[in-house]
């Protein structure tokens, strides 16, 4: 099984209708003008490939695709004595082959102990939660210390642009609150980053009220058997009750060791601030030490022209300053808004050391974010997804689909995470979880150790 899929399906004429998009089709093999055979069993339905079948993949094409793309839309009576509609459905892909299943109940209560697929792996296996579009993921991958079992998210281009680098493990599609535990596949690390736009100041501010995702963030942490849970958020999370009704769940799983902190990625020499909390918890009271940040003087700092490299001037679409949204910004005064004139890295040069966030919002001009001002003329421009992917340190080897707009490459990235950060945390995680491996398969007992430094003074080591 390659990937699965969960939705609502739709009606047309009194009908039930399937209705796929090109992620499913282009994850099972399909390709458009392939002949497909649609068949109905008693509880549901298989559509195979198949040279002499009466169904036709179709085709797409969207504006910002730089080609079509295969589609399949399908009512019938027949589906429908299977499937009702508006109903939710689970879409099993393989290759060559999708089976299309009404949504099973689960037992809210009941922790998963078998594993679909998984352990043939010998690294640290890794399951994202949600994946969005697998930078924190290719950031642990790239330590070489993680191997990657899937991911989760209901965003169809974030699983496209996860399914673009990572095309191991389990992936899901889906709204969390759909997917049966059987599904998760066994990991020992789940990257978990909670819904944030209740928590941060950009957002609605609700704090958790309403979401109520939480104890579905806890099942399936338990449905995977994890050692380890990696948590990242705006701080404001962390002190949110949907927070602590994670905690509670997942200690009662046996998470009793937790550790907390808040990381600003500029601390670590990164370009673009990004102040995050941070919470790693363990099965087991393991030795677990953050990451420590390098002292860097300013004079030694990468500034974004270094960053972003040659040939900016030809990147991105130069607008002039007067006329433009950015002066309306730039004359606003301290008096209407909470930024004052020294805190305001809303135009920033090559030669800046330090710029805004990076929000998923970027391409909404506004006095948040940080946009790249000419040094000649008076003109300035929005960062290229290529630019926010260096200021972001994200692996080289990354890439979107060729299919996905700018806007969209900027949105995944601008909820994304910095990847100097990320490996560097992960680095410690596989420390202390190699450290207990080692521990448990001899007979050492721990303690502390002893060193003689290059001065020949003794030093503990801890």
């Amino acid at each position: 099984m390659k990937m699965i899929r969960n939705l609502r399906t739709t009606e047309r004429g009194g009908e039930t209708r399937l209705a796929f998009e090109p992620l499913l089709l282009e994850q099972g093999g399909f390709k458009i003008g392939d002949n497909v055979s649609l068949i109905i069993e008693k509880d549901q339905i298989v559509i195979i490939r198949d040279e002499e079948g009466n169904g036709v993949i179709t085709r797409r094409k969207r504006a910002h695709w730089s080609e079509p793309r295969p589609y399949f839309d399908r009512c019938s009576s027949a589906i429908s004595s299977v499937l009702r509609a508006k109903e939710r459905i689970d879409i099993l892909v393989y290759s060559g082959k999708l089976i299309i299943r009404q949504q099973q109940t689960y037992e809210l209560l009941s922790v998963n102990r078998e594993t679909m697929q998984g352990q043939q792996l010998r690294k640290i296996r890794l399951f994202s939660l949600p994946c969005g579009g697998g930078l924190a993921t290719s950031n642990l991958v790239e330590t070489g210390l993680y191997e990657n079992v899937g991911g989760l998210d209901f965003w169809v281009t974030a699983i496209e642009a996860y399914l673009h680098n990572f095309n191991n493990g389990m992936t899901i599609c889906s709204d969390i609150k759909h997917i049966h535990p059987d599904y998760l596949p066994q990991a020992d690390v789940c990257f978990l980053s909670p819904e944030c736009d209740e928590y941060s100041p950009l957002g609605t501010r609700k704090f958790g009220v309403s979401s109520g995702l939480s104890p579905h963030f806890a099942r399936l942490i338990w449905a995977m058997q994890s050692s380890a849970v990696i948590i990242e958020q705006v701080p404001a999370y962390f002190n949110s009750r949907a927070y602590r009704q994670l905690q509670t769940l997942l200690r009662y799983d046996g998470f009793t060791t937790w550790y907390e902190t808040q990381i600003d990625s500029y601390d670590y020499g990164a370009v673009a601030r990004r102040n995050r909390g941070y919470a790693v918890a363990f099965k087991k009271p393991l030795d677990f030490h953050w990451p420590i940040a390098p002292s860097i003087p300013e004079r030694f700092r990468q500034t974004i022209g270094q960053v972003i490299g040659a040939g900016w001037e030809q990147e991105g679409e130069w607008k002039p300053i007067e006329g433009s949204a950015m002066e309306a910004i730039l004359s606003k005064t301290s008096s209407k808004n909470n930024f004052t004139a020294a805190h305001n890295k809303t135009l920033v040069s090559l030669d800046s050391i330090q710029m805004s966030t990076i929000i998923q919002a970027y391409r909404r001009t506004q006095v948040t974010s940080s946009y790249l001002k000419h040094p000649d003329e008076d003109k300035w421009r929005f960062f290229t997804p290529k630019e926010l992917s260096r200021l972001l340190n994200v692996p080289e080897w990354y890439e979107f689909p060729v299919y996905h707009s700018s806007n969209q490459q900027t949105e995944l990235l601008g909820q994304s995470v910095e990847g100097t950060v990320i490996r560097s945390l992960g680095v410690e995680v596989a420390v202390s979880l190699m450290g207990n491996l080692v521990k448990e398969s001899n007979t050492f007992e721990g303690g502390h150790g002893i060193l003689e430094n290059r001065k020949g003074q003794l030093e503990l080591m801890i």
